[in-house]
């Protein structure tokens, strides 16, 4: 779950710096897996090669607003996807509503442009 984070950290850093442009082509190949290469299973548990390893992800919220956050730093055809899947939908409740909502939260900051620096 706290692999989570390193796409949405990689495109928080392009949209406050912009320097590094390796993290544009990041943000799109995430997005181009789930949203083509596991399509028909976006909320499993995949290896670093993106093998998919048997199992259901313990936070599909959080995995749809990190998707979405990748767009600060993609421009590939998913960004408009993934955010708009996003904003579709609602905050987790129940069992580990809290960690999917702070993700949620985070990503909702940073794609209305309010996630400062300082």
């Amino acid at each position: 779950s706290d692999a989570y984070r390193t796409v949405a950290n990689v495109a928080l850093d392009w949209a406050w710096f912009g320097a590094d442009a390796r993290f544009k082509t990041i943000a799109a190949n995430h997005q181009r897996f789930f949203c083509e290469t596991v399509a028909d299973h976006p909320y499993g548990i995949y290896a670093i090669d993106g093998t998919i390893i048997e199992g259901e992800a313990l936070h599909p919220v959080a995995m749809i607003a990190v998707n979405a956050q990748a767009s600060l730093a993609s421009e590939n055809q998913y960004a408009r996807e993934c955010v708009q899947k996003f904003w579709d939908t609602p905050l987790r409740e129940g069992d580990r509503r809290y960690y999917d909502n702070c993700l949620y939260l985070f990503a909702m900051l940073a794609l209305s442009g309010n996630y400062r620096i300082y």
